[in-house]
């Protein structure tokens, strides 16, 4: 995962290719999202996808000269047309710079029509991924393909992002589009409550956070901020409490038990999150949304890169995955400041309200293929 913090800039003469094979839902969607924005934003576009896709786009008339549709027989799952798929995508590499391929199957062709080009030509590869079965021998072959080919993969779910950390250079969290963000959550539990089924004491300051529970930059200052915030401002007593899962989960709750750490149970993070007096996002959570967090109108920090702390406009303050320090220095001036408490949870709430999560997709995406131009790329290849 890319924690720089740095947004880098795409070249104005890039050329994208979106990858669909018999796709359907949010994946899909973000796929229009981005063609469409992408091609408002004057770069030249083509998609790649199965009949039934083309035409579905969207492009107006005015923006057609710079857009280019490429049927293919990539059906759901693996046929025998597949490999002309491949070559078909082969075909084309050599006058593209980034592919973006949604769904797992689609990531596949992308990934097999590298066979046989010379590294020169080959173009980045962005992949969206949503859930797989990594029992399927052909889903994982597939996924096996992607970690070698991909410079870059969003995952839908946490579980996807764990399967390829590692594999690929550059790994985050798929950003979707939400029909219902200004749905408001259900808090069930009265803030007292929460705090005293916690065994937190009147007096004390609660942080929360849904930050995922897994190696990760984020994870460790986050970690390292609640074990020095005591010692550093031994005037007042903080708890930060954790609500996320991942396979770090029960090691954290062991061993920070003692610094001020409190794991929460993962079912009592809407109200856990409600009870903080201040809530820590991230790029990478789980089970909640930003805009879940948002919705929840608590003040908040947000840890991460500078793209995906876009989202929260002036809501939050951002710091860089691995700065201790500016995490702590944010943390204490909300803390220190009632008033400032009061215009982030406000501003976060109407952030929600007013804030179309589909519009800025496209735009984070040109960001991310910025990145992955500038990165190295994956260490096997075909």
């Amino acid at each position: 995962m890319s924690e720089s913090g740095e947004v880098r800039t795409l070249s104005a003469d890039t050329r994208i290719l979106h990858v669909l094979a018999e796709t359907t839902g949010p994946v899909v969607e973000v796929a229009k999202l981005a063609v469409l924005g992408h091609l408002k934003a004057g770069y030249k576009v083509a998609v790649a996808a199965h009949r039934s896709l083309l035409g579905t786009f969207g492009v107006p008339e005015e923006l057609a000269g710079e857009f280019r549709e490429i049927e293919l027989a990539a059906r759901r799952r693996f046929t025998m047309a597949d490999p002309n798929t491949a070559f078909t995508l082969h075909k084309y590499y050599q006058h593209v710079d980034v592919v973006h391929a949604h769904g797992l199957h689609a990531a596949t062709l992308a990934g097999l029509a590298f066979t046989g080009l010379p590294a020169r030509l080959h173009p980045k590869v962005v992949a969206t991924i949503e859930s797989f079965d990594a029992a399927n021998v052909i889903e994982k072959t597939g996924a096996e393909i992607v970690g070698r080919t991909a410079t870059a993969v969003l995952g839908t779910t946490e579980p996807v992002v764990d399967y390829f950390g590692g594999k690929v250079p550059i790994v985050e969290r798929a950003e979707l589009v939400h029909p219902d963000i200004d749905v408001d959550l259900t808090v069930r539990t009265p803030r007292a409550e929460v705090r005293r089924e916690l065994g937190i004491g009147e007096g004390t300051w609660m942080i929360a956070s849904p930050i995922a529970l897994r190696d990760h930059t984020a994870l460790a200052t986050v970690l390292d901020a609640a074990d020095q915030i005591n010692r550093r401002r031994p005037d007042r007593k903080v708890v930060t409490v954790l609500t996320g899962t991942g396979k770090d989960r029960s090691t954290i709750a062991r061993e920070f038990s003692d610094r001020g750490v409190i794991v929460a149970p993962a079912g009592d993070l809407v109200d856990v999150a409600a009870a903080a007096d201040l809530v820590i996002a991230s790029e990478t959570m789980t089970g909640l949304s930003h805009e879940d967090l948002m919705q929840l109108s608590r003040p908040a920090v947000f840890i991460g890169s500078e793209r995906r702390a876009g989202i929260w406009g002036e809501a939050a303050k951002g710091v860089a995955a691995d700065d201790t320090d500016a995490l702590l220095s944010e943390i204490n001036h909300l803390l220190d400041d009632p008033a400032g408490r009061g215009t982030s949870a406000v501003a976060a709430k109407k952030r929600v309200i007013d804030v179309n999560n589909g519009a800025a997709i496209s735009t984070t995406l040109l960001d991310l293929y910025a990145e992955a131009e500038s990165a190295s790329d994956s260490a096997a290849g075909l």
